[in-house]
């Protein structure tokens, strides 16, 4: 008599073996897989091992999930895996391993940020941060369990590289209205690397009017960025320089006139120039703090 719990039910390597393709070309990790089809994390590990039958309904379940057809699972004709093969992934997975666990990690967050400035913060899956990495899905999620932890890592990831860069400038300022211009300067966009940075930028508040969490962590970056403005204005205060002016206010006309801007240039709904939006710029803190050259 047929056990009830195996009726209907597959078990063969092969199809063991492209239920594991399917799971790795799929962005998540195995656990996250299992989760998204109502199975069993153990029991999606033992079929992906030989060790268990998959049910007709668990095998459509994958196939809907995985994007490939019913038939690839059960005989590896029809609709495959749009990822490359296993081979490939298990390759790139070897490959991964080689390289020092800081520099993927650093590898890893340029990609994610990359990919989010250039298609969208929606459209990144796991899978294209691995294939931009040339290593596999399972890499990404050793560092990042999950594709919101990728996500964030690299918004913060951009956030400290501006900070950097303001950093280098400031660094070589020769007073502190000197280090408004370089603020200006380091605002406009002119390479892909701001607009990158910039579209990671318009994104996050996006994603803060929508969503707490990232509200939370925009307020943190933008708060960090705003208090360097206001900073960098009570230095020249100090030097006697401005002093007519409320600095609060001098540093929300300067940030909502930089974002307005950059928006505009971004979204292409101006002619505006980079040239331009530094003209606009260096008359932001008028008439209290000259920045043009006498």
């Amino acid at each position: 008599m047929t056990d009830i719990g195996t009726r209907g039910a597959h078990l063969d390597e092969d199809l063991a073996r492209r239920v594991r393709h399917v799971v790795l070309s799929s962005g998540m990790s195995q656990r996250e897989f299992a989760d998204s089809i109502g199975l069993d994390p153990t029991a999606l590990s033992k079929a992906l091992a030989g060790a268990r039958r998959l049910s007709d309904q668990e095998l459509a379940s994958i196939a809907a999930l995985g994007n490939v057809s019913k038939r690839y699972l059960l005989n590896g004709t029809g609709r495959p895996p749009s990822q490359g093969s296993l081979e490939e992934i298990d390759q790139n997975g070897r490959r991964s391993e080689s390289m020092d666990p800081a520099a993927r990690r650093a590898q890893i967050l340029d990609s994610t940020a990359q990919l989010i400035a250039r298609s969208g913060l929606h459209n990144v899956r796991v899978v294209d941060i691995a294939k931009a990495c040339g290593t596999s899905t399972g890499t990404i999620h050793n560092y990042f369990p999950t594709k919101d932890d990728a996500l964030r890592g690299a918004l913060d990831h951009y956030a400290e590289r501006l900070f950097e860069r303001l950093n280098t400038e400031f660094a070589k300022a020769t007073d502190n209205v000197d280090k408004l211009r370089r603020l200006v300067e380091v605002q406009l966009i002119i390479t892909q690397q701001d607009a990158d940075e910039w579209s990671i930028w318009v994104q996050s508040w996006n994603e803060a009017i929508l969503r707490a969490d990232f509200a939370e962590f925009q307020h943190r970056m933008y708060s960090r960025w705003r208090a360097a403005v206001v900073e960098i204005i009570r230095a020249c205060q100090s030097d006697g320089i401005g002093t007519s002016g409320d600095a609060e206010a001098m540093t929300n006309r300067f940030t909502g006139m930089v974002d307005g801007l950059a928006i505009q240039m971004l979204a292409g709904s101006s002619d505006l120039t980079a040239a331009a939006m530094r003209e606009l710029l260096l008359d932001a803190f008028e008439p209290h703090i000259r920045l043009r050259a006498e």
